[in-house]
């Protein structure tokens, strides 16, 4: 992650042009349009890769992240560093820290280098080496090379697209390490609920005392808790209530409802 403005770009655009010469060859025009969403850091929100998400239509969420740049499910986080910043997180250590947090929080992390640069003064080209083998055969953190911000978005774009395509896997921060107090473990539990986050799993817990009560409650009673719509609490009650498997061996689609989590939105 590298030094980065935090004016907010805005939170949906569209392109009816772009020129991009890499991997947008392989995305299909008909699927730019598809509603692809990401939960950004807001730091991010100045880069020059931000600018081409948004050139290819992707509904951008600015969050303040505590793992990773860019979310695109609840499973894939993505560190994006420059070849620079990346040989300074080995100098001051951030580099493991955040390897360590990202695979704690997300089941499928990913490393997104992008671009080139000049040697770093004080690191050598084995210390970088080392430290690239280190992340993939160490903390199990694949690492992906992209030559430009371009690139990086068309990346991002297609892992993104890969995620959610199906409907089945839901965009939502799963940006905390275990707490060590069970009541934050509470929180934890309840936060894994489809589009609650952490400060919706703290009113849950208020209102109905136990993380018991909280997943027996029914649709009408989970709606008296604010923010809480009925279309969350529809997709609660199916994914609590439901039988596994689903019959016919098929898993049961998400609810339209896909957004990362919006906890500004009665719905």
């Amino acid at each position: 992650m590298t030094s980065r403005g935090t004016k907010n770009l805005g939170r949906e655009a569209t392109a009816t042009e772009f020129g991009q010469k890499t991997l947008s060859k392989f995305i299909p025009k008909s699927q730019l349009q598809d509603g692809i969403k990401v939960i950004i850091d807001h730091r991010e929100a100045q880069s020059a890769t931000v600018k081409e998400l948004i050139k290819l239509g992707v509904v951008i969420d600015f969050r303040s992240l505590k793992v990773g740049d860019y979310v695109v499910s609840d499973e894939v986080a993505i560190e994006r560093k420059t070849c620079s910043d990346f040989a300074s997180s080995i100098i001051d250590r951030r580099l493991f820290e955040q390897a360590s947090a990202m695979k704690e929080a997300y089941g499928r992390p990913l490393l997104l280098l992008e671009g080139g640069g000049q040697p770093v003064r004080g690191i050598s080209p084995e210390a970088v080496r080392g430290a690239l083998i280190t992340m993939v055969l160490d903390f199990g953190v694949p690492v992906l090379r992209a030559d430009n911000p371009q690139e990086t978005a068309n990346f991002i774009f297609a892992i993104a697209r890969r995620e959610q395509r199906d409907c089945t896997r839901g965009v939502s921060l799963k940006d905390r390490r275990r707490p060590a107090t069970l009541d934050g473990e509470r929180e934890y539990v309840v936060a894994s609920l489809p589009f609650i986050e952490s400060t919706s799993a703290k009113r849950l817990l208020e209102t109905f005392g136990t993380v018991e009560k909280v997943f027996t409650a029914s649709e009408e009673d989970l709606q008296k808790v604010d923010k809480i719509g009925p279309k969350k609490a529809k997709r609660i009650r199916e994914l609590v209530a439901g039988i596994y498997p689903q019959t016919g061996g098929q898993s049961q689609p998400k609810s339209s409802y896909g957004g990362p989590g919006l906890e500004d939105h009665k719905v």
